[in-house]
């Protein structure tokens, strides 16, 4: 920082006498921190953590197993936050520097102060001070655990004395009397508040967070330096001791002067913070470019040192915290089989003007086997309406693909990625009509395109066995199952083939009828499996709509026209089945027509033993639905952009349209 920054520090403090420092050390203080704050954790936890070490070092004499059993549970939740375990390596390193001065010589004192900022520079100021405390609070910890067994316990006897603790009497709620404990927690909750999202929306140029930022560096240091001098006070021995009362209790106003400073100006940034709600925000963003929004996207990557992205392909997984926990494994599944052809960088995207739920943002980080380019509340205003205006972000998740040059070549390959895989890399538009092209519009209705490795490990062999009949099936009637399963049992029998019977249940949402439920010949798919199979089809329809195979293609495009069939019986929960055989086409029929030709097989079964067994279901399916129409009702989650005319596939007219607003899957 420059100088004259640096002079400001100094002075512009509120007159606060306390809270000043020559300019030359003010340098070597700004000069030990990290222009970018790479290191964050939910603080939170660890202020709850201290305080209970507080307490239960004030308590007299150890009770045994309750006394503890809040901290227990603290440490335990400890295990589950992201970010935490470098945090906690601080905290050690920091109280071991701690341990070692206990020289009361300002050199010494002065040595480790720096030693103890730089060790914090990736962190921001006020978690400088929350670490600094979690560190205090575990050497406190250390002596009165070992002050409460020194004399039941030879070996926290022996620990005391190598440890040089052997004559300390350190009365832990004499420190709790004199308002120690109570003046560190207090400083520590301060510090936390200025971390709040509230705060974080406040434009720097806001003269309170300008003010409070500038007082920052000499707050903290002053706090880490008293407790650099009160951990050397109660290294003392026992003859010193009794004299150090009143320094402890000095020692302890400063700490609750500087932090009634902090709460005055936490005070007015609060006052302000109610000025900057989201819709404040947004009136104020000028619609920033697309070179911009990288550089802004780019910029959230470097801070956090993603040196694997360094040139290469990337997908930006555009959502908010509501994303499936199936979706993103799923996508974990591609992500470790894409031979890093590209890396996924994780966006999260939140309503600015409401806190959000920390501990799912930290489970979902957690799931995710790729980046997250920031937290959510450091992504900034502007970035947030980009999404949502220019790739039409509202809340199914997206995945913007872009080189590393930085060009981006499709603003969602989600659909693409379900769809076809790995296989659609690099995820432009001209790559999926080049796999589309590949597929027969008449003929293209076959197994491998709705199924996948990820679905049914077997798939290869099913399709490469030309005397396998494979039978996909939903709905959640078990009586029309139970028929149903026996019915095609006895056609599959009697016609020589081999069956494979596969329930995919009512539709992605809904969980449906389970294993237990259903005979154990019949293979059931579950959980995110199950939604692969879901999305994949709602996918292959988005295409579709994409390139125009909506009005004029119906007659000739049967992809289209039967997946339709499957999304539709699939979104109201009615019953259906899709035959096939080998490599040919699928035939698709709704649940009444699927049981009436298995029931029948008698009347049909003329020639269509063996290989043509699935030649005979498509053609009697024919002379019985030659006259009947049932209607089909589509429900597509909007993934971008909304979808365009739709025909319906058995009576050929054109389709309403209507919005749906939903919360949450069913």
């Amino acid at each position: 920082m420059a100088a004259t920054a640096a002079s400001s520090l100094s002075y512009g403090i509120g007159g606060t006498q306390i809270l000043w420092v020559p300019q030359g050390l003010l340098e070597q203080i700004v000069s030990t921190h990290s222009s970018y704050q790479t290191h964050h954790v939910d603080l939170q936890h660890l202020v709850n953590l201290i305080s209970c070490i507080f307490q239960n070092a004030a308590v007299s004499s150890s009770k045994g197993v309750e006394q503890y059993a809040q901290l227990t549970d603290m440490i335990n939740k400890l295990e589950t936050v992201d970010g935490m375990h470098q945090a906690l390596e601080n905290i050690r390193n920091l109280s071991c520097e701690m341990s070692c001065c206990v020289s009361t010589m300002a050199s010494s004192v002065d040595e480790t102060m720096m030693q103890m900022l730089r060790r914090l520079k990736d962190y921001s100021w006020n978690a400088k001070v929350v670490l600094a405390m979690a560190a205090f609070a575990c050497s406190v910890g250390e002596s009165s655990m070992l002050v409460k067994h020194r004399n039941t316990d030879p070996i926290a006897m022996y620990v005391e004395t190598l440890k040089g603790h052997r004559y300390t009497t350190t009365d832990f709620t004499m420190l709790e009397r004199i308002g120690l404990f109570k003046a560190m927690i207090d400083v520590a909750n301060t510090n936390l508040a200025f971390l709040a999202p509230s705060i974080s929306r406040i434009p720097k140029e806001v003269h309170s967070i300008k003010d409070a930022i500038a007082c920052f560096p000499t707050a903290a240091y002053k706090i880490l330096r008293i407790v650099l001098q009160i951990t050397s006070i109660l290294s003392k021995k026992k003859d010193h001791f009794e004299s150090t009362i009143q320094e402890l209790n000095v020692l302890a106003n400063e700490v609750s002067h500087i932090n009634n400073i902090l709460q005055e100006k936490l005070t007015l940034c609060l006052r302000d913070a109610e000025k900057y709600t989201y819709e404040d925000i947004t009136i104020r963003i000028t619609k920033i470019s697309i070179s911009e929004f990288i550089d802004k996207i780019m910029h959230y990557v470097r801070i956090q040192g993603f040196e694997n992205l360094r040139n290469k392909h990337l997908l930006f997984l555009v959502s908010d915290l509501d994303i499936s926990i199936d979706e993103i494994k799923v996508l974990n599944w591609l992500y470790q089989r894409n031979d890093q052809m590209y890396e996924i960088v994780w966006l999260p995207i939140i309503d600015l003007s409401m806190s959000y739920d920390v501990k799912r943002f930290w489970e979902l980080k957690q799931l995710m086997k790729w980046s997250v380019a920031v937290e959510p509340t450091r992504v900034e205003a502007d970035v947030v309406e980009f999404v949502k205006k220019e790739w039409h972000f509202i809340r199914q998740a997206i995945a913007v693909s872009m080189t590393s040059a930085g060009e981006v070549v499709c603003q969602n390959a989600l659909p693409m990625l379900w769809t076809w895989g790995n296989t659609a890399f690099p995820f432009s538009d001209k790559t999926e009509q080049i796999l589309w092209n590949s597929v027969d519009e008449r003929h293209g209705w076959k197994l491998d395109l709705v199924l996948d490795d990820f679905i049914v490990p077997e798939l290869r062999s099913w399709i490469e066995n030309r005397t396998t009949f494979v039978c996909l099936f939903g709905g959640g009637d078990i009586s029309w199952i139970q028929e149903f399963t026996e019915k095609v049992k006895y056609a599959a029998y009697a016609a020589g083939v081999t069956l494979k019977l596969v329930f995919v249940g009512k539709n992605k949402a809904k969980l449906g009828l389970s294993k237990t439920d259903l005979s154990r010949d019949i293979k059931v798919i579950e959980s995110e499996i199950r939604w692969r199979f879901w999305t994949k089809l709602e996918s292959i329809l988005h295409a579709k709509i994409r390139h125009g195979k909506t009005t004029t293609a119906y007659k000739t495009d049967v992809v289209i026209h039967e997946a339709l069939k499957v999304v539709g019986h699939g979104g109201k929960g009615e019953s259906w089945a899709v035959f096939s055989m080998g490599p040919d086409p699928m035939v698709t029929t709704d649940g009444e027509t699927g049981l009436t030709i298995m029931s029948n097989y008698l009347n049909w079964r003329q020639d269509t033993t063996g290989l043509r067994f699935l030649e005979g279901v498509k053609h009697y399916k024919e002379v019985i639905s030659r006259d009947v129409h049932g209607c089909i009702k589509v429900h597509l989650p909007v993934l971008g952009r909304v979808p365009g005319i739709m025909v319906c596939p058995d009576c050929s007219k054109v389709m309403d349209m209507f919005y749906t607003y939903r919360c949450c899957d069913e």
